[in-house]
């Protein structure tokens, strides 16, 4: 009885044991609009021989952005699925890369992995493109009003806080030391 007992309590865990993992199964990207790609990867791991199929199951880009991915060979921009064997203890390279053709916004693709046709595992990839923004600096030619000391009267002196006011609008505070 407690032989029939301890194979059934340990062979469903033999028959029925997760023969891979997957490091990291949520992974963000983020560029700009000057980058040409954006890239983030994973790692799927054996420990077993598997016979495995991917395909994607969502797309949610912005118009014009392209994808592709690694797995462990890099496929042709828009391959949506394909199929591999893997022997026991390999570590597979498991990449996506968004090609957002200069147009910012925010995209996410899921992929799902089927393992020996039992196991199903969904990675997904967040990317964001900033625009690139650029600060241009902005001169005036502004002109000096007048000088007041620290009770607002006009002064020439110096060795002494003084405001500087200009006809912009501006006021500078200055210590002028002779």
């Amino acid at each position: 009885m407690k032989k029939l007992l301890l194979i059934l309590v340990i062979l469903p865990t033999v028959l029925f044991s997760q023969n891979h993992s997957i490091d990291t199964m949520n992974l963000e990207m983020i560029g700009t609009t000057l980058f040409e790609n954006v890239s983030s990867n994973t790692y799927y791991n054996t420990n077993d021989s598997c016979v495995v199929s991917w395909s994607v199951v969502e797309v949610l880009l912005p118009n014009g952005w392209e994808y592709s991915f690694c797995f462990p060979d890099c496929y042709p921009i828009g391959q949506a699925s394909d199929q591999d064997n893997f022997m026991p203890n390999e570590q597979i390279y498991l990449g996506c890369h968004f090609y957002p053709h200069q147009i910012p916004g925010f995209g996410t693709i899921k992929l799902e992995i089927i393992t020996n046709g039992i196991y199903t595992d969904t990675v997904t990839w967040n990317g964001i493109i900033n625009p690139l923004t650029s600060i241009q600096e902005h001169t005036t030619n502004k002109e000096l009003l007048k000088v007041t000391d620290l009770l607002g009267r006009e002064t020439k002196q110096t060795n002494q806080p003084l405001f500087y006011i200009y006809d912009d609008g501006t006021v500078e505070k200055r210590i002028v030391i002779e």
